[in-house]
């Protein structure tokens, strides 16, 4: 089973999209002094609460001289944003030496990041209390996007991995992440640069160095990050050694990252494991290494404390996976996507990129209509991925799940698809209606340790719907979710007219093209009415379904998977 849920919504699929620019920061003054630590700036800022109507997403930063001009030497700097309370690196550059200059960053794989209100930060690792005046636009373009569902998942972000200390050694951890099955393209994108000298060999920033990655226990990639243009800078001339070559970065440059294609190592719906490997260095100036002989091993043991760093690498990184449909970025995603055809119970799906250990949430219930909810009783879960792995899914009668008591002591591995069916006695309530929801979800992993996580929209339980309508009448217009969902070839879509109005009802594509029209202005009488669709001539993937009543308007989406 694979997931399809499209977290979207457009309220009318013939909206015209154009070109947009959101200002996040405006002359920010970025700075450290006597006033408080101002390297880090952090925003809230509103981006359009959809983006598939843009082709592109460009990121343009520009640094301003404050009052006493702008810091002399070139800086590490990057911008992050918050998503599901993660920090995920989307830009990095380095300050050039004293003058004002400007980027602009292509941020279009970042877009399942930069929709909504969203939390932004700007770093510049400066020490001088002029620093810089930050300014950052984004420039979202009409058009129809190369890839509209991108999933982005950190892999490794280190901001300090010091380097050539026998006493501290470079201990990168292995990462095991699932590529979803409708992957399309996938790859690792590793923003590395090295900063401090070290004295010996000139490590991390003037040392050519190569890393290489390990996808699956072998050696696939070696990541040559060293740039030899930074003499072509297009922030130069400036003051200092811009023009000098170095690991990952110029001065006065955004940093380009370095893109491995892993699809060809590691299937759709399978995991990859993942190690980075620094290529071996020994720092003998390292105030660490006590065979330091000042002006014999190197010229100064000391170097370090004289004013410089040990050397040292800032390593970030993250898989981006081009997908044929909607996918979380959190670890785990949870929703309920309905109920058994023949059984009536729940169906709980589960999406994970790395294996669950535990879980426990609450059915939210408060909010349907028809029954008592002390006449609702519920069983343990049953089927699914948790009962493959020896899992016993315990439910009591309030609606409590508890998925933590294993009998094999396995976790639920990195995959997608069913996680358990939970049976309930909803059928016996013939007026049964209203949302069903994942409370309170707690969710752990290896040890206990935290995952991040995000729950689908509710299920909405409906009463029996038909053509020929029923004996109590709606009030108002209302178009329900289609079901089963997805589907493959047949769906059925019920809806209510609350009074006598033509009615239209037409499948789109995401492109907003029509599909076909199952009712074309039709005059109707207030009822319930439940429709069939035959897709079995139409390829798979999403689409939209809308419904015309008088002035009522509603959309929503289904997906046929064959």
């Amino acid at each position: 089973m694979r997931k399809t849920f499209l977290k979207i919504i457009l309220l009318q699929f013939t909206l015209l999209y154009s070109d947009t620019t959101i200002v996040a920061f405006d002359a920010v003054h970025q700075f450290f002094g006597n006033l408080g630590n101002n390297r880090t700036v952090i925003d809230t800022i509103q981006f359009p609460d959809s983006n598939t109507g843009y082709s592109d997403i460009t990121m343009h930063l520009n640094l301003e001289c404050p009052t006493g001009g702008c810091d002399p030497w070139d800086r590490k700097a990057k911008i992050s944003v918050q998503h599901l309370n993660e920090w995920f690196e989307i830009g990095r550059y380095i300050t050039p030496y004293g003058v004002e200059c400007g980027w602009s960053i292509d941020v279009t794989d970042y877009r399942s990041l930069l929709e909504g209100e969203v939390s932004l930060r700007s770093y510049i690792d400066t020490w001088v209390q002029p620093g810089w005046l930050v300014t950052i636009e984004f420039e979202f373009t009409s058009g129809t996007p190369e890839h509209p569902f991108t999933i982005v998942r950190n892999v490794w972000n280190y901001d300090y991995v010091v380097y050539g200390d026998t006493t501290n050694p470079v201990n990168i951890s292995t990462v095991t992440e699932y590529i979803p099955g409708d992957a399309q393209d996938a790859y690792l994108r590793l923003i590395t640069t090295g900063h401090g000298q070290g004295n010996t060999d000139n490590a991390a920033e003037f040392s050519y160095k190569l890393h290489d990655i390990f996808m699956n226990g072998e050696l696939t990639y070696v990541h040559n990050f060293w740039r030899d243009d930074c003499e072509y800078n297009e922030c130069s001339p400036q003051n200092g050694s811009w023009q000098y070559d170095r690991a990952g970065f110029c001065p006065g440059d955004k940093v380009p990252p370095q893109d491995f294609s892993i699809l060809d190592y590691s299937l759709a719906g399978d995991t990859l494991k993942l190690d980075y490997i620094l290529e071996d260095y020994f720092n003998e100036c390292s105030p660490n290494n006590p065979s330091c002989e000042d002006g014999i091993t190197c010229s100064l043991c000391n170097y370090n404390n004289s004013g410089h760093t040990e050397p040292y690498y800032f390593i970030g990184s993250h898989l981006i996976f081009h997908t044929e449909s909607w996918h979380s970025n959190a670890d785990a995603y949870f929703v309920i996507t309905g109920q058994d055809s023949s059984t009536g119970a729940l169906e709980i799906y589960l999406e994970n990129y790395v294996p669950v250990y535990g879980l426990q949430f609450n059915l939210g219930l408060g909010e349907l209509e028809g029954v008592d909810l002390a006449e609702l009783s519920f069983q343990n879960g049953t089927g699914g991925r948790a009962e493959e792995s020896g899992w016993t899914v315990a439910v009591n009668d309030s609606g409590l799940v508890i998925g933590l008591a294993q009998g094999t002591g396995n976790p639920i591995p990195a995959g997608e698809g069913l996680l358990t069916q939970i049976p309930w006695n909803g059928g016996d309530f013939s007026q049964l209606s209203g949302p069903v929801s994942i409370a309170d979800l707690q969710v752990s992993g290896y040890f206990g340790t935290e995952m991040s996580f995000e729950i689908g929209d509710p299920y909405i339980v409906e009463p029996g719907l038909s053509l020929a309508g029923s004996q109590i009448l709606p009030v108002k217009h209302a178009l329900h979710v289609a079901f089963p969902n997805p589907f493959n070839p047949v769906v059925k879509i019920p809806f209510e007219i609350g009074k006598q109005e033509s009615v239209s009802l037409t499948v789109f594509d995401l492109n907003g093209k029509k599909v076909e029209s199952l009712i074309q202005n039709r005059m109707m009488q207030a009822g319930r009415y439940q429709i069939e669709w035959d897709a079995g001539q139409y390829a798979s993937g999403m689409y939209l379904y809308s419904i015309e009543a008088g002035e009522f308007r509603q959309t929503k989406k289904m997906v046929l998977l064959k």
